[in-house]
């Protein structure tokens, strides 16, 4: 099991200072503005980065959300390479895309510095590590131990500027699938006991350490 949580990674990874939506990738890409609830429409043969806003990702016809996109992770690179795999992108806040030319996208981190071919390498294994991440979380023992763990990352993503109305509820019913009447029963306990506060559907805190089983 990993043993490093979802806000150390994301800490890790802001630290190392990336940014490839500044310099080439600016200059030669168009910006695309969404609204919120909108699903983007990757077009074939671009690349696109997000310059602003959160976007989810799920996958095929799957309606769960896998999980949010990175700072500087190019959209459309994995239908690239592997255009088997479908993926769906949704705008949980107002969004500002960066949308370039897969030529340009080669010529800017395949044909230049190694800086750059560097640079996209991090930022691929810093996508598999938040995945392997997502996907230890998911798959824990018991539905609880997912609940307990999804809590604090909904609580570390609204601390570093999460700006989306997605209440604590919604966020563990759209990624999971328990049952409501579960997610909202423990949700309710775990307030009772004040564990947690919640107002207004929002987990506003974690009060104390939470029960190890339930």
């Amino acid at each position: 099991m990993l043993k490093f949580n979802y806000g150390e990674i994301n800490e890790l990874y802001k630290s190392l200072n990336i940014n490839t939506n500044s310099g080439d990738v600016e200059r030669l890409a168009t910006r695309e503005l969404y609204h919120a609830g909108v699903k983007l429409v990757i077009e074939p043969g671009f690349i696109y980065f997000k310059e602003d806003g959160v976007v989810s990702l799920a996958i095929n016809n799957d309606p769960r959300i896998i999980g949010d996109l990175i700072d500087s992770m190019p959209i459309g690179l994995l239908e690239h390479y592997c255009p088997i795999v479908t993926f769906h992108y949704y705008c949980m806040t107002p969004t500002t895309l960066l949308k370039l030319r897969q030529e340009d996208f080669d010529s800017i981190f395949f044909n230049t510095v190694p800086e750059k071919m560097k640079e996209l390498t991090t930022v691929l294994s810093f996508m598999l590590i938040f995945l392997l991440d997502i996907h230890v979380e998911r798959r824990s023992d018991s539905s609880y131990h997912t609940i307990k763990s999804m809590l604090y990352r909904y609580l570390y993503r609204q601390s570093v500027g999460g700006h989306e109305n997605e209440g604590i509820a919604n966020f563990i019913l759209r990624r999971t699938n328990f049952s409501r009447s579960y997610v909202f029963r423990v949700l309710a306990d775990l307030k009772d006991g004040d564990y947690i506060t919640v107002k207004r559907g929002r987990l506003i805190s974690i009060n104390r350490k939470l029960p190890n089983d339930y």
